[in-house]
């Protein structure tokens, strides 16, 4: 039976897996619709669609993002290790009986064909909460520069309609 401090240690971590695993979503789900938007190719791999994200940067109209479109998908691949333990990984936390906190990550990684490599990964709850600010922050930085763009090049989805109608005076 958990005490009370283990289950909010349990809250906790579950918690700010979600709010890591939502920024990056976020993000994901911006560079995927700006492709889109923009018709462009729609790639499934993380790696293609940042390249296709900065791609944009070379097209007419678009080059003053440029910097800051580079910076955004240059930033993304500082969470993705994070984001494979929190998407695809187990995660336990521990107690010790001086309320000292472990957080343990586990997830399975292909090292060659049919085989798999154990990864392991540890921090404590001051370390979570600060990568979960820091993706937050991020993602944050992401929407402001596509909700710029979006409204600079009039780019339009049911999202960024919505977005629109309801920032607009009545």
């Amino acid at each position: 039976m958990l005490t009370d401090e283990q289950k909010a240690l349990v809250d906790e971590c579950i918690f700010q897996r979600g709010r890591i695993m939502t920024s990056y979503s976020q993000v994901e789900f911006m560079l995927a619709d700006i492709s889109v938007l923009l018709h462009l190719k729609f790639p499934y791999l993380i790696d293609k669609r940042i390249k296709a994200a900065k791609d944009i940067a070379n097209r007419p109209g678009y080059e003053k993002y440029r910097d800051e479109l580079h910076a955004i998908c240059d930033g993304l691949s500082e969470f993705d290790d994070i984001r494979l333990f929190m998407a695809h990984g187990w995660v336990s936390a521990e107690m010790d009986k001086a309320g000292n906190i472990k957080i343990e990550f586990l997830r399975y990684q292909r090292t060659g064909e049919g085989q798999f490599g154990l990864m392991r990964g540890g921090t404590d709850l001051v370390r979570l909460r600060q990568a979960a600010d820091d993706i937050t922050n991020y993602c944050e930085r992401v929407l402001t520069l596509f909700r710029r763009i979006y409204e600079e090049k009039d780019l339009e989805n049911e999202h960024t309609k919505r977005y629109r109608d309801e920032k607009a005076p009545a």
